[in-house]
């Protein structure tokens, strides 16, 4: 019974570390930059991003980024281990505290998703 328990909390462990983590940092009013961290074998097609005040939410545009250095526009995520990810969210009729990003990891397979709080610093 003791090593079933100790293999599923190694899986759990596991399982825990792979997902991605994200950061938000407010560029203007109405821009914003999301950088993630993931693993670069894993892929992530991001689909929808939304800002949201705790009561209100919006959804912005968004382009990937590459934050490796250049900043440039990228296509996909994929083989990057970090990316950015450049929302921009005109006439935001709220100040945002937090940003979701909901994305898939297989072709039409579950929506998942990250919440991240806005750091105070920011």
């Amino acid at each position: 019974m003791k090593n079933w328990v100790f293999l599923l909390l190694f899986a759990f462990v596991i399982c825990s570390c792979g997902t991605p983590k994200a950061s938000v940092l407010q560029k203007s009013p109405s821009v914003f930059l999301v950088s993630v961290d993931k693993k670069a074998t894993s892929p992530m097609d991001v689909i929808d991003v939304q800002l949201s005040d705790g009561e209100q939410w919006v959804s912005g545009s968004f382009q990937y980024i590459d934050e490796s250095g250049s900043g440039e526009a990228i296509l996909s995520s994929k083989g990057y281990d970090s990316f950015g990810l450049l929302v921009s969210a005109p006439k935001l009729p709220f100040n945002p505290i937090k940003a979701m990003v909901s994305y898939r990891t297989e072709k039409d397979g579950i929506i998942k998703s990250i919440l991240v709080e806005f750091d105070s610093n920011n």
